[in-house]
């Protein structure tokens, strides 16, 4: 069996770690309104720490009840009432053997608007989206100061074996860091010296407070990726100038600005983007360095044997399998149930306050009431169609000991997806299919391909309850010469089919992703959408990446435009009132997905659920979700 290095145990000051697997600080959205918790977030940090994790540093806390509070439904460690608390999710992780860290920061000028109850606060008053923060007097940095050694002090009374200082992400530590925000001539502000200050200070301050053995780490961006901002040079240097009091070293990247690519990862960047500045870390101080940015086991196991960095933190990918762990312990690496970085869930609804999601895992945030159980009362479960939402709902259906049977009218499992995770920057995607396919593999599914559902076969195998998964078919807008286009999957799956030139109707995300395929495929790709934007379905931070990446390869947009015809020598289209031709030889339509009609099993069963697709063209997210309820509903 292979011996991963990853698996090896590391001390982290006066703890020893079962493995170099760290669950990073990602905010939840389960804590009470005012900051406190509950068993609803303690049974969160529970279920990873049950799958084996090294340590588990718990999400970003607000410090004080003045500015720190940098999101909506944000943990507080603002005062005594939160110890109690805090006191179960410590007790939950460290009952299944993992190590408890929680991260304490103040959100500074990055503070959502209305999550605090003050204008926001910064070393100076750099605006950052339309807000400028108020700057911030001696008396009352001393006082934030104060505030950290404090929550520290909770934090260690509430069972935690440490704390993580949020110095990260431009958060208010970083705000004081960085010459893009300290414009302050003080002590706290000018040259390097003095503006690391305010984090010298917490940290002396909350070693003077907490006892010998508990734990102080801090998080910091590498780099702050943008002109004039931090440079791991000058992470590194303050790195080594607080090493004596720190124990381990978080090394992110990014701030607010710059997060959409080096901060959290999409999948149209490339995976462990941010490695060379753990790996320089490393070179400089004496103490465990982590680095994190959509690893997978495989690159983890290499990071650790180069020595880039001594531990790995996996986000996501324990939000979306919470036994990565111990399925990697087992020798089990096909049955990780793969994160595919769409951010639908886990990012998309913090910016709008909602409790944590994922769109592969519908048990997230909500643990105990979509635990998979099995039923004493096991059904005849008639799945119809095979892509992702009806391989979930049979997958979930079986594993709840239901009699499950899936149809599928093609020879391939997977649907829509297969041609959406195509392109070379989704071709990762294409795991969740392998991983969907490998589990019904081993479950006791009767799998039936090649097979129409008929009235005929679904009356023999007399279903007690049927899930319709359908799908759905490309839709064609009444515009003339339509016939001419093609539709995504044809260039999807051969690129060569298109021409040199190439228009497509649709900026949807579909036609979006289609453009950048083609593209990068070396076509000249003009992309014709009515809204005034594009890929506005899709995630702002993964549609922010998208467009950049559009633009580097030199995709041609035109939003609040209407194509009115296809002609054999490309289309013509209305803009601002005006009547204008594109030239081109190849013309593809992506304006969106119709469910395949559903109405002919109507009256062949009781119970029948609907779901993905065959609703209408959504996300994977819609699929997994609308599968697991479906399943529990019967």
């Amino acid at each position: 069996m292979r011996q991963w290095k990853l698996l090896q145990p590391i001390e982290i000051g006066s703890k020893k770690l079962r493995n170099r697997i760290v669950m990073p600080p990602m905010e939840t959205r389960l804590s009470e309104a005012d900051g406190s918790a509950g068993e609803l977030i303690a049974a969160h940090y529970r279920m990873r720490a049950k799958g084996g994790v090294g340590m588990i540093i718990v999400e970003n806390h607000f410090v004080d009840d003045l500015a720190s509070r940098s999101a909506y439904m944000q943990g507080g460690m603002s005062k005594g009432h939160h110890i109690a608390g805090k006191y179960l999710i410590s007790e939950a992780i460290k009952s299944e053997g993992a190590v408890a860290i929680i991260q304490l920061g103040h959100g500074g000028r990055q503070c959502a608007p209305g999550a605090a109850p003050v204008t926001p606060v910064s070393a100076s008053d750099v605006a950052y989206g339309g807000i400028t923060p108020t700057p911030l007097s001696i008396e009352e940095i001393v006082a934030i100061e104060d505030a950290f050694a404090a929550a520290a002090v909770r934090a260690e009374l509430a069972g935690f074996d440490g704390v993580e200082i949020h110095g990260a992400h431009g958060y208010l530590i970083t705000q004081f860091l960085s010459p893009l925000t300290n414009k302050r001539d003080d002590i706290y502000g000018g040259d390097y010296e003095r503006r690391s200050t305010f984090a010298k200070n917490i940290i002396r301050k909350i070693r003077e407070q907490v006892s010998k053995d508990f734990i102080v780490g801090i998080r910091l961006s590498g780099a702050e990726y943008e002109d004039g901002g931090l440079t791991i040079d000058d992470t590194t240097r303050f790195a080594k100038s607080v090493e004596e009091d720190i124990d381990y070293f978080h090394v992110s990247a990014g701030n607010y600005n710059t997060m959409a690519v080096h901060m959290i990862t999409p999948l149209y960047v490339e995976r462990a983007p941010i490695v060379d500045l753990a790996k320089k870390m490393k070179a400089v101080v004496n103490k465990p360095v982590i680095t994190v940015g959509a690893i997978n086991p495989g690159l983890a196991e290499q990071i650790i044997a180069s020595e880039e960095a001594d531990m790995v933190s996996f986000g996501r990918q324990l939000i979306a399998d919470p036994d990565l762990p111990k399925k990697i312990m087992e020798n089990r690496l096909e049955d990780i149930r793969p994160c595919v970085r769409g951010h639908e869930g886990c990012i998309s609804l913090f910016f709008k306050g909602c409790p944590i999601r994922c769109e592969v895992n519908p048990q997230v945030g909500r643990d105990e009431a979509y635990c998979i159980k099995k039923t004493s009362t096991p059904q005849n479960v008639l799945v119809i169609g095979g892509g992702v939402a009806g391989m979930e709902a049979a997958r979930v259906a079986d594993e709840m000991g239901h009699n499950v049977t899936l149809l599928e009218k093609t020879n391939h499992l997977g649907g829509r997806f297969l041609e959406a995770t195509e392109p070379s920057f989704k071709k990762e995607g294409r795991a969740l299919v392998e991983w969907g396919k490998t589990q019904l593999e081993k479950s006791r599914v009767s799998i039936k391909m090649n097979t129409m559902a008929d009235e005929a076969l679904i009356r023999e195998i007399n279903p007690d309850a049927m899930i319709i998964a359908t799908g759905s078919d490309y839709i064609q807008l009444p515009i003339k010469g339509i016939e001419r286009a093609l539709s995504p999957d044809n260039v999807l799956f051969d690129h060569n089919i298109a021409k040199d030139n190439v228009a497509i109707i649709g900026g949807g995300l579909i036609g979006s992703e289609t453009a950048l395929h083609l593209a990068e495929k070396g076509k000249k790709v003009s992309v014709f959408e009515m809204r005034n934007g594009i890929a506005l379905e899709d995630e702002p931070l993964s549609r922010a990446a998208l467009e950049m990446r559009l633009n580097q390869a030199g995709v041609v947009i035109h939003t609040n435009t209407k194509v009115v015809e296809v002609s054999d020598k490309g289309l013509i289209f209305n803009k601002d009132g005006k009547t204008e031709t594109c030239n081109a030889e190849t013309v593809v339509y992506a304006t969106g997905l119709g469910p395949v009609p559903s109405e002919h099993f109507n009256g062949l069963c009781s119970k029948v659920f609907t779901i993905g697709d065959a609703v209408k063209g959504r996300k994977i997210f819609e699929c997994f979700h609308e599968a697991w309820h479906a399943v529990l509903s019967i």
